[in-house]
């Protein structure tokens, strides 16, 4: 069986391109054939290592190139390129002869299921369904009206594949209404070999330099903890174009001294353990694998509950502690409680690790391939003629013998 994963490029740092590079090596290790479809690698290096049996392709359409013009100018320019992203990626399909196409929500989503080269369609939504609405700031309403309309055409999208996968079931709720609804979360893009001892007076908390993750607002939550804790350090891993406004930020807060920004890098288990706290004050996640990540390393999370995600992770007061959306004062309570407390960190860390064994790969990996096996076993004799492969499917056709 033949997998094909449709993303924009391979070279960034981010969790979506984790969770692909695991899922396509776990697949060529277990008897698989898979495939990525790029738009935009223009022969960068990818970030995450993936496995030389793993077949790529590059379309070369670069939508990246209008990441600096206006909305409207980017909007007019994607739409232009289009028409000649789905004649490539059709041809690619039906040279590839895929059985599973799989799209993450990226240039594609809008028109893959309208291809006719005989593979089943899914599709993977890896944030919240509010994301599109909760993306721009309260204050903009346009945009945010914006939002509300993305959000309906997400649902036309949604339903018109074989199958849609979420990552949480608190995202369950939100899509009432949808048969071809499955939930599936990310599996851990590692098996942790270190573990936090969480002694060390490090915070850390993960992800891109932009709106999403709101880190001004941690910064807001860390100056008014600081102070008391003068030998303890705060860690930002990632980048993004928030960088420069974020440093200017810890110098006006006085803390400064106190925070340490540390780009992106890819060895971030050994930055997991060598710190004690896990922190996220996201305005909207999908299934964070950061804090999955951290959890595997035995770091107690505090956590805005924000959606979605960090719900179905932390079990609340056991393994971390969950706070009320932007509620800044009890975050910072919660986080100067761990603080203050190394023997609550530790057994909330162990509990932590207990619990992120339900994501592990070995455990989620094979919801996939369930998946996938259901779908190709009711091919149509129709698609199976297109795609070629009929002859290795699991039915027999009454007229074949004829």
């Amino acid at each position: 069986m033949k997998i094909v994963y449709c993303i924009s490029a391979m070279f960034k740092s981010g969790g979506i391109e984790r969770v692909i590079a695991n899922k396509v090596n776990y697949l060529v290790n277990h008897g698989y054939e898979a495939c990525i479809i790029t738009t935009d690698q223009a022969g960068r290096p990818d970030f995450f290592p993936i496995d030389e049996r793993v077949e790529r392709v590059d379309l070369g359409l670069n939508y990246d190139q209008f990441d600096e013009l206006s909305p409207w100018k980017r909007y007019w320019k994607t739409y232009q390129l289009r028409s000649q992203h789905k004649a490539r990626l059709e041809a690619e399909l039906k040279r590839l002869h895929a059985d599973i196409t799989v799209s993450v929500w990226r240039q594609e989503a809008s028109f893959l299921p309208d291809l006719k080269d005989g593979s089943r369609k899914i599709l993977e939504l890896h944030s919240a369904k509010a994301t599109a609405e909760l993306m721009h700031p309260a204050g903009s309403k346009l945009r945010r009206f914006i939002g509300r309309l993305r959000v309906a055409q997400q649902e036309r999208v949604a339903a018109r594949y074989d199958r849609f996968v979420i990552l949480t079931h608190e995202e369950k709720t939100l899509w009432k209404g949808f048969s071809n609804l499955s939930v599936i979360p990310n599996a851990l893009p590692f098996s942790p070999q270190k573990r936090a001892d969480v002694s060390a007076k490090h915070l850390i908390a993960v992800g891109r330099m932009e709106y999403q993750k709101n880190f001004p607002e941690l910064l807001q939550i860390w100056s008014r903890v600081a102070p008391d804790f003068p030998e303890w350090q705060l860690h930002l891993y990632g980048s993004g174009w928030m960088l420069d406004g974020l440093k200017r930020q810890a110098k006006e807060l006085g803390i400064a001294s106190q925070v340490s920004f540390e780009g992106a890098v890819s060895d971030m288990e050994t930055a997991y353990a060598s710190s004690s706290v896990y922190l996220m004050t996201s305005h909207y996640e999908g299934l964070p694998m950061v804090l999955l990540e951290a959890q595997s390393v035995g770091l107690p999370a505090v956590s805005y509950m924000c959606p979605s995600g960090p719900r179905d992770i932390i079990t609340d007061g056991k393994d971390g502690f969950l706070v009320p959306h932007y509620d800044r004062e009890t975050f910072a309570e919660r986080l100067r409680t761990l603080m203050r407390d190394e023997e609550l960190r530790r057994h909330m860390g162990q509990a932590a690790e207990v619990a992120s064994h339900r994501y592990d790969l070995d455990i989620i990996m094979p919801k996939w391939l369930s998946l996938f096996n259901e779908l190709v076993k009711y091919l149509s004799y129709e698609d199976c003629i297109r795609s070629k492969q009929h002859m290795v499917r699991r039915w027999t056709d009454p007229r074949a013998d004829k």
